[in-house]
């Protein structure tokens, strides 16, 4: 055999595992990201603050929250063009990977906007800022909000989702103020799990976020929150890695 076939041969390999390396990823990461996550040391959170687990597993629906009542609802995503998202009462809707607010192009009639603070010290955040909340948009034919675009990053070599733990202020549309950061996506493994290891998607999409409301409606927040009905039942002593 000359050389010509077997270059051919190995092209034509080469090109049926590339192939097959980007179905099984598709297959795993719906939302695929090319950022790959720089090495960190390990920081454990232990918070007292109130804590909700979202099921936003399906990619097809919104699972809508109500921070304030702690009730939340799933809404398929074709029932945005059906004012449904006016009818309900709810601050942020998950979806896989995907976060939108209560308000600009998800709903005209909300004024729920959003402010990424970044990877800040949560509980040294004690007001919310005045200024400079977004509000959601339409990009691609998709609902967005920016702030919440860039919450994570996708570890390459085991294909999973790690929270950078960046701490957002959430504009209410009660003219309240929250605050907020996403611990986890996985349920029941934490972040140092999926490290080394492929987290499959049947644990995926089960956010862990911490949130705090602020007090009366105004822009400050309360220091212990543990202490404070604010909680709903729902605040605990938590540990996340």
């Amino acid at each position: 055999m000359n050389a010509t076939p077997k270059i051919f041969l190995m092209l034509l390999g080469a090109t049926l595992i590339f192939h097959t390396a980007l179905n099984y990823m598709i297959d795993n990461i719906e939302e695929f990201e090319t950022v790959p996550l720089p090495p960190k040391t390990l920081k454990k959170i232990s918070t007292q603050n109130p804590v909700i687990q979202v099921n936003a597993k399906d990619k097809d629906s919104w699972m809508l929250v109500d921070f304030s009542s702690g009730k939340t609802h799933l809404v398929a995503e074709g029932e945005a063009e059906k004012q449904t998202f006016q009818n309900i009462e709810w601050d942020l809707g998950f979806s896989r990977t995907k976060i939108i607010a209560n308000g600009g192009a998800t709903n005209p009639q909300g004024k729920t906007g959003v402010l990424n603070l970044g990877p800040v010290d949560f509980e040294e955040v004690k007001n919310a800022p005045k200024n400079g909340y977004i509000e959601d948009k339409i990009s691609f034919g998709s609902l967005i909000n920016k702030e919440f675009s860039g919450w994570y990053n996708y570890r390459t070599r085991t294909h999973n989702i790690e929270s950078k733990k960046n701490v957002y202020i959430v504009k209410l549309g009660d003219e309240g103020f929250m605050k907020m950061r996403i611990l986890n996506y996985y349920c029941g493994k934490k972040d140092q799990d999926c490290r080394t290891q492929m987290c499959s998607r049947q644990q995926a999409a089960c956010l862990t976020v911490e949130y705090v409301l602020a007090e009366n409606g105004s822009d400050k927040f309360p220091f212990n929150t543990s202490d404070s009905r604010l909680a709903r039942n729902m605040g605990s002593s938590t540990d996340i890695h």
